[in-house]
């Protein structure tokens, strides 16, 4: 077997195991995936796959599911998520941390977390997903960097999935960038994952 097909064939695997974490879509004329879409099915949907996570795009079958899902993905620091979603007037949460660096290895799941936030922090959490306008963010602001941190926000609303991916969002000009409304709501879900660590890169504290 040439090193081709093997390559061919190990890329449809890659693609069949972590590609249906992301819906993708092209542009009008152009049946190419975007280097972003590229990368979200090949290489985030591994971090999802090893928390054992669910399928978000799934979610938009049934019009009634709210739910979002954070993801930070520092290069010398572990993996972290946090999702949460909506019942009547409260909100679920999970929270799931991979021991490994990001930018080089999964690592394991050394955490996992499940609780049910109040109706106080429900109701916090509903405003900052309002002032977020999160479903008319783009998906990509154009800051890319070699290194640093990755952070990644999905959401399904009324049968409708959109993601959000920013590099280095609390370190790099994020005044700038607009991200305060987008920090804000990160912060909130960090704070409220109870996991034993923060995000972190090269030791320092993200957010």
């Amino acid at each position: 077997m040439n090193s081709f097909l093997l390559a061919s064939i190990f890329a449809l695997t890659w693609t069949l195991t972590y590609g249906f974490y992301f819906q993708t879509t092209t542009k009008a004329g152009d049946e190419r995936k975007t280097a972003f879409e590229a990368q979200k099915s090949q290489w985030f949907g591994k971090f999802l796959a090893e928390m054992n996570e669910p399928t978000l795009p799934e979610f938009t079958k049934d019009v009634n599911v709210e739910v979002y899902r954070m993801i930070i993905l520092p290069t010398w620091g572990n993996s972290i998520l946090v999702r949460v979603q909506k019942h009547g007037t409260i909100y679920s949460l999970s929270s799931r941390r991979l021991d490994g660096q990001a930018g080089f290895e999964l690592g394991k799941l050394v955490e996992a977390k499940d609780s049910e936030l109040s109706e106080e922090d429900s109701k916090a959490l509903q405003q900052l997903i309002q002032n977020l306008s999160f479903f008319q963010l783009a998906a990509d602001d154009g800051v890319l960097g070699l290194d640093g941190d990755e952070w990644i926000l999905e959401g399904v609303f009324q049968g409708k999935y959109h993601t959000v991916k920013r590099w280095c969002a609390s370190s790099y000009n994020p005044d700038k960038r607009e991200l305060k409304a987008f920090l804000h709501l990160c912060k909130f879900l960090v704070d409220k994952s109870s996991l034993s660590e923060r995000p972190k890169n090269r030791g320092q504290k993200l957010i």
